[in-house]
């Protein structure tokens, strides 16, 4: 922004799309650290030389300075540790979330306004590392109005969504808009949703607590945020399948040593 020349504080305010109030504690560690120059008799600021070099950059620092000064109680006591190191570092592109209080009889289901938003989306894209079992019901939904879905979870609690909605998992993996995929590793999120209206997320907090809050945005930015963590982890999963010749469940990249076949018809799947 500044690279096209020096502007106003109001100027820098409109193009940034930030608060005053997040953005002048910057400015002054920026003129402290003779990244800018700030011009009095004009009341204009400019770049110094080697403010040049990192403007580029600030944009993704403000924002992430913003969504903590939205949400401070909420952000100081989340654990960002697992979420990959090159996706928590563009964490700014949550800026303007909301927060869903759960109810505190039943933590681990969904807020109405989470729910309904997932139904109303075209497409939606879930990670998930704990066994919820509300999204095999809203799933099915999705699928009967013909959306699209795709669905990256831990290995440890496949058998479970299996042992427990055995008809429903059936028809996902035959399903030709669903797509699951099984992770061997661990998911960072106990729960991330991305649709094309937009993104969900459940976080531990630092105790490895689930307190029950949801955060949702509706921001492009936000959103494809969610796409690039859900394209992270499905990239390091393997697909789940149903194999057309033998009617047994097949996971990709799984050898026929390590993996066992079980007849989807009686849907009794045990992998490990």
């Amino acid at each position: 922004m500044l690279k096209e020349g020096p502007k106003n504080i109001d100027e820098i305010k409109d193009e940034l799309d930030v608060s005053a109030s997040a953005l002048m504690p910057q400015i002054k560690k920026l003129l402290k650290w003779d990244l800018l120059i700030y011009d009095s008799d004009e009341d204009i600021y400019m770049l110094s030389d080697m403010g040049s070099l990192l403007i580029e950059k600030i944009a993704d620092f403000l924002n992430i300075a913003d969504i903590y000064v939205e949400n401070r109680k909420y952000w100081k006591i989340r654990d960002l540790s697992e979420i990959p190191s090159h996706i928590r570092k563009s964490m700014g592109n949550l800026v303007h979330s909301e927060l869903l209080e759960a109810n505190r009889d039943c933590l681990f289901e969904f807020p109405p306004t989470f729910v309904q938003n997932v139904l109303d989306s075209k497409y939606v894209m879930m990670v998930s590392s704990t066994f919820q079992p509300q999204t095999v019901n809203i799933f099915s939904k999705l699928l009967r109005n013909n959306s699209k879905v795709s669905w990256v979870f831990t290995a440890q609690i496949l058998d479970k969504y299996l042992e427990d909605f055995p008809d429903q998992f059936n028809n996902f993996l035959t399903h030709e808009n669903m797509d699951i995929y099984v992770s061997s590793g661990h998911i960072g999120p106990l729960a991330m949703v991305v649709t094309d209206r937009f993104m969900g997320m459940w976080l531990f907090d630092k105790n490895r607590r689930f307190d029950g809050t949801t955060l949702i945005n509706y921001e492009e930015s936000a959103l494809n945020w969610g796409r690039e963590l859900f394209t992270y982890y499905s990239q390091i999963s393997n697909r789940v399948y149903i194999d057309p010749e033998t009617r047994k469940m097949k996971i990709t990249g799984m050898t026929s040593k390590n993996q066992k076949d079980s007849d989807p018809d009686l849907c009794r799947f045990s992998l490990f």
